[in-house]
């Protein structure tokens, strides 16, 4: 058996395309259809200047939505995002001298579950060419 949460065909013979993976793999019917939302990022077709259409690609639904959870999980924790940062830390911290207690293991994994978000963001964003 195989399993794909996300599958994309965009082209001239997208639906044929679609309907030749079908055969072979199950698809659910009601995601076949002009692409909505693929991998988190909010896809919508657009006219350009010349009358080319194209596809569009967003990561702002899922920033947000991202955002919002982490201030909830914050707000149950008793904290706040800081905002208005300029820097992830504060100019007089110093690695060198860090001395806070290691993490258990329900906050280890916390802090790695933070840490994949924040790679999947900079992956759809695509950080390094915006």
């Amino acid at each position: 058996m195989l399993y794909a949460d996300d599958t994309l065909s965009i082209g001239p013979n997208s639906m044929e395309n679609l309907m030749e993976l079908n055969k072979h793999f199950k698809l659910m019917e009601p995601s076949i259809g002009p692409p909505k939302l693929y991998l988190g990022r909010k896809i919508s077709k657009v006219i350009m200047d010349d009358g080319v259409w194209a596809y569009n690609i967003s990561s702002s639904q899922y920033v947000q939505e991202v955002v919002a959870n982490v201030e909830k999980d914050l707000k149950e924790r008793g904290a706040v995002l800081k905002r208005n940062a300029t820097s992830p830390l504060s100019g007089e911290y110093r690695p060198e001298l860090e001395q806070s207690p290691e993490l258990s293991p329900k906050d280890a994994a916390y802090y790695q579950s933070l840490i994949g978000i924040l790679r999947w963001t900079v992956e759809l964003g695509r950080v390094d060419i915006c």
